[in-house]
């Protein structure tokens, strides 16, 4: 059996986790996780490590902690007491090179104090992190100690090729959703939702997405008309004052849930809208939720903005990023249009069967450890 570290620090979740529930008996995976993780309720076992990352939980602690620590150490993800973990596993499996915890287990690997390190490389813009010297410290050190990556896009893949990575390092795996939760359900026809799952944050176009609504309600004059946010962020209060003033808080729903019942609001709704953004730093590098919502059958509108026409290709309608009047053409088309909600639909459903199923997921995963285990741990013991 190849033991196998997955290390998450502060971002342990189980819309990623879901799929590394699902190996075969020939990998033991555990959890190590900051004390007080995005989410615990994954389906293996997690061992927790005091972090610097923990006191951003309070919000008024976020900013001032990431911003030291940024420019003192790199970064708040440290795990204290990471290093006591070294002959435990086979393979260390972290995430994104900048991340304090993935330069720990570098500096490791480069004691040969851990026998594989691997990283799951999100980033999606050449050379980010690197404008505090810390930062990009740490990053370079962790891209030149890990022995492969995993990303789950092309662009990911070629953003760490721009970088100097070898492209025989790197491993391109889909991240999937279990698709047994995620899946349609017929509904009654009584009125027509709009979701929108995310964080409640400017980058992710919610303002834009409220504003939409509100045109849209105003052309069209459909009474059932219903928006459902599920998220949480620094722009609550602000979104519930536009609510209140634009008096549509009858039609729009801000809503908080758990994932483990996240399934249900895409099963209730009729039509997914993202409309991300991309900032100086940061571009949508590959939306879960996205993936989410074509398990689920519904069609899709999105800003064409980072890697988001790489996932849902013809799944969905594109819109080009910050044209307004085009998104709220788009919803009013698709709203008015139940042949084309429903091909669209479909579409969607096929191509998260096809491309982004958590067993395949597990599948090519599995087989990566397996590679990696052949090629650094079997000799070594």
């Amino acid at each position: 059996m190849i033991k196998v570290a997955w290390v998450r620090g502060r971002y342990l979740n189980n819309f990623e986790g879901q799929s590394y529930a699902l190996f075969s008996r020939k990998i033991k995976i555990t959890g190590i996780s900051s004390l007080y993780p995005l989410d615990e309720k994954v389906s293996f076992p997690i061992i927790k490590l005091p972090s610097l990352s923990d006191l951003q939980r309070f919000s008024f602690l976020d900013k001032p902690i990431k911003f030291l620590a940024n420019r003192i150490i790199g970064d708040s993800q440290i795990l204290f007491g990471l290093e006591k973990f070294a002959g435990q596993f086979d393979i260390f499996h972290a995430a994104d090179p900048h991340y304090y915890y993935s330069y720990q287990l570098a500096k490791l690997r480069l004691r040969n104090l851990i026998r594989c390190l691997l990283i799951t490389s999100w980033e999606t813009i050449p050379f980010n992190n690197e404008s505090i010297y810390q930062k990009k410290r740490i990053k370079k050190i962790s891209l030149k100690a890990a022995d492969g990556f995993i990303c789950h896009t092309e662009r990911a893949k070629n953003t760490l090729i721009t970088e100097g990575i070898n492209e025989e390092k790197i491993n391109v795996v889909p991240l999937g959703v279990d698709l047994r939760r995620f899946h349609p359900k017929k509904r009654a026809n009584n009125q027509l939702t709009i979701l929108f799952v995310g964080r409640l944050v400017k980058e992710k176009g919610i303002i834009d997405l409220l504003e939409a609504f509100y045109q849209v309600k105003r052309k069209t004059k459909r009474s059932k008309l219903k928006l459902k946010i599920i998220g949480d962020g620094e722009l609550r209060k602000g979104l519930e004052l536009f609510i209140k003033e634009k008096k549509i808080a009858n039609d729009v729903f801000l809503l908080k849930r758990d994932y483990s019942q996240i399934h249900q609001d895409y099963q209730e709704a009729d039509l997914f809208v993202l409309p991300t953004k991309k900032t100086n730093t940061w571009e949508e590098q590959y939306g879960m939720v996205l993936i989410e919502a074509m398990a689920s059958g519904l069609p899709i509108i999105a800003y064409d903005s980072g890697a988001i026409k790489e996932i849902i290709v013809e799944a969905g309608m594109l819109v080009e990023e910050n044209d307004y009047q085009q998104l709220v053409k788009k919803i009013i088309f698709l709203i008015n249009n139940d042949k084309e909600r429903i091909k669209l639909g479909k579409i969607a459903r096929r191509r998260a069967e096809e491309y982004f199923d958590a067993k395949k997921t597990a599948k090519a995963l599995e087989e990566i450890y397996l590679k990696y285990y052949e090629n650094f741990c079997r000799n070594s013991y």
